[in-house]
């Protein structure tokens, strides 16, 4: 591991510290309207100082090649503190606020892949932060900062990354009611460590596909904006212009580009009770990188108008153009709905709803175009004072005029619940007969373009292709949108006609003790086969306990598509103690079965997660926490186990913090690596 070199912002630093101010440090100072000017104004809040050490152990094998590689590291330095904050001149000129802590010192490294390498250095390493406030009870003030951290990201329990992080910048504001005017800039150096990897990723009909990772990621990106606001008493608009501009290194690729960004929005609210809301927003991003360059203009506008206390309706209408090389796309999209309540416990809509994609590349022109409309009802019933049931239906018709093209991109997916019918961790391309190969994956800005077989796995599940998050992949949460690009063989032009339904039921006893619910999803179409749209019946049915100290639950899924089939059973249970008034323990267990019929492929997934927290003592406390993971199937056999105890000592003004992580990662049968990581920081205030 190589930190950032942090003395060579010393003097930036500095300046941040004796040129500025911030709120909190006027409340610390006296009354500034009591005060009489002085070129500076210091007040030392606290100093401290101790020793800080860390380390890092990592060992990696590679049982197929009879390979590994080794990676040692470790570091010693005095701690030194200080929290200060004042004024120059004036209070109304000038606050500032610093507070550092951060050591100095030894630190020694090696690495080993077939030939030893060893270095010693001395480095920095430690937390910084230096802001300041000018002018700020003025119309026109602005701020200035300077932060620098090193730390810990979890990406999920078991991926943990040491992160160097450097940001400055500045901010000016300058407000005349009704107008706000704003602009700022700031600069951000990252770079994270996190574990070496070697990854073959295996797809049905594709080329092994072998990726080296060296665990470095580094960003550096510079940011611009300004932003114009007018409000009013009824709603406001605005206007956003940022530019950015930004390198990052991932997995051994440079990748590097600009984003301008132009931005409008609109909020209204009208009628004698301003009852009705009008919402309007349009961008437009140009993007320059070394991917691929592209375009993309959005608008929308959501108008809600409530005609009577029970009755109310909502349109929408948007539009997204997207550009990139020689492909085009513009969506069109208009709904309208109905909405009737009834009764308390019974809400009808009424939908209409009209789309229209066109699409074009180096090969012809494609469309999708759909209109139709139908009903959605949901309904709350008590069955009795302990006891309650919740309905819900919606079905809709449309009519589609298709032809396909064979080129995709910018098309959107998340992990987090199995988009396009896939389980959880997942999810199924929206295209069938997709060329895996050409399929490359973004995160939702376009900046970062995630890796096969270090992020996620890709499998063919009849003419579906399934997307599977690996578990300590860069894509940072199961929540996080990401957009796919690839290429499908292509449709003739046809039209059909479909129809969706999805129903829901839920009974919830004894006060939501115990609860059983089922969904079941229909679609169906009369297209012809070479038009390639699949027929659709989904059916879950689960339960679900909530007992004091425990939860439990049980659910069972059969999806069976003309695409692709599977059959998934997932079960969960969780405990959770307060042992005593000072101390608390819980543990997750979750268990996740599937099975993919067209492929004849089987996935098991096991996770255990504990956490024990007690306070000792008035002055020790003790955290402990640590889980296994099982993922068993063709081309995803993976072992994850982690265990994390720490202690927090305080006596006085002393205090004592030790950390030790050890994660143990075994991937394919093949390679297996453990990591050992420790803190331990000693420090007093004086």
């Amino acid at each position: 591991m190589k930190p950032l070199h942090f003395l060579q912002y010393w003097p930036l630093a500095l300046a941040a510290a004796y040129c500025g101010s911030v709120r909190q440090a006027a409340a610390q100072l006296v009354d500034p309207r009591a005060l009489e000017p002085q070129w500076l104004r210091i007040r030392v809040s606290e100093v401290s100082a101790g020793v800080y050490a860390e380390g890092h152990i990592e060992d990696t094998t590679y049982e197929d090649s009879n390979s590994s590689y080794s990676y040692n590291r470790i570091f010693v330095g005095p701690l030194v503190g200080v929290v200060l904050d004042g004024s120059v001149y004036h209070p109304n000129l000038m606050q500032f606020h610093l507070d550092t802590e951060g050591s100095y010192g030894w630190a020694q490294q090696s690495g080993s892949t077939g030939t030893a390498s060893r270095g010693t250095q001395y480095e920095y390493i430690g937390r910084f932060s230096a802001s300041a406030d000018i002018f700020d009870s003025k119309p026109l003030h602005g701020s200035i900062f300077g932060d620098y951290d090193h730390s810990y990201r979890d990406y999920d329990f078991f991926s943990r990354l040491t992160v160097d992080s450097w940001r400055y910048g500045g901010r000016a504001v300058y407000t005349h009611a009704p107008w706000t005017l704003n602009a700022s800039y700031t600069h951000r150096d990252e770079t994270s460590y996190g574990q070496a990897y070697t990854y073959t990723n295996v797809v049905p009909g594709v080329s092994t596909n072998v990726v080296k990772f060296n665990g470095i990621t580094t960003l550096n990106d510079d940011t611009v904006a300004t932003d114009v606001r007018h409000d009013r008493t009824f709603g406001g608009s605005s206007f956003n212009y940022t530019f950015n501009q930004y390198t990052r290194e991932d997995a051994g690729q440079l990748g590097y580009g600009q984003d301008h960004l132009f931005a409008l929005g609109d909020n209204e609210s009208f009628g004698s009770r301003k009852q009705h809301t009008l919402y309007s927003s349009a961008s437009y991003t140009h993007r320059e990188n070394s991917t691929e360059p592209s375009d993309e203009a959005t608008a929308r506008a959501d108008l809600n108008l409530e005609h009577r206390p029970d009755l109310n309706s909502l349109y929408a209408l948007s539009y997204d153009r997207f550009e990139t090389g020689n492909f085009q796309a513009d969506n069109y999209y208009g709904q309208a709905q109905l909405r009737h309540q009834l009764y308390e416990s019974l809400t009808s809509t009424l939908i209409f709803e009209a789309a229209d994609n066109e699409s074009q590349d180096g090969g012809g022109n494609g469309f999708t175009r759909r209109y139709g409309g139908g009903f959605a009802e949901s309904y709350t019933k008590n069955l009795s004072t302990i006891s309650r049931l919740r309905l819900s239906n919606s079905l809709l018709v449309e009519h589609v005029d298709s032809k396909g093209i064979s080129t995709v991109e910018n098309e959107q997916h998340s992990f987090t619940t199995g988009t396009g019918g896939a389980p959880p961790g997942n999810f199924f391309l929206n295209q069938p007969n997709v060329r895996a190969a050409t399929l490359r994956i973004f995160n939702v800005a376009r900046t970062r373009q995630y890796n096969s077989g270090v992020d996620y796995l890709v499998f063919t599940e009849g003419s579906l292709t399934r997307v599977q998050r690996i578990v300590n992949s860069g894509v940072p949460t199961m929540d996080d949108t990401v957009v796919c690009d690839y290429s499908a063989e292509p449709t003739p032009e046809g039209n059909y006609e479909t129809l969706n339904e999805a129903f829901t039921v839920r009974v919830d006893f004894w006060n939501n003790l115990w609860g059983v619910y089922g969904r079941v999803n229909v679609f169906a179409n009369n297209a012809q086969a070479a038009l390639r749209v699949q027929d659709l019946f989904s059916m879950a049915v689960g339960t679900d306990l909530s007992w004091r100290w425990l939860r439990a639950g049980a659910e069972y899924e059969y999806y069976d598509s003309s695409f692709s089939s599977y059959r998934s059973a997932r079960l969960f249970q969780g405990v959770s103690f307060n042992l005593d008034g000072s101390s608390s323990i819980s543990a997750d267990f979750s268990e996740l079965w599937t099975r993919y019929l067209d492929s004849g492929r089987n996935e098991q997934t096991y996770t255990f997660i504990t956490r024990y927290r007690n306070l000792l003592t008035t002055s020790l406390a003790l955290n402990i926490e640590g889980g296994v993971s099982r993922r068993e199937g063709e081309g995803v056999d993976q072992t994850l186990a982690t265990v994390r105890p720490g202690i927090d000592y305080t006596v006085g003004r002393t205090t004592l913090r030790a950390e030790y992580d050890y994660e143990y990662d075994f991937y394919l049968n093949n390679e297996e690596r453990m990591r050992h990581m420790f803190l331990l920081r000693l420090r007093r205030v004086f």
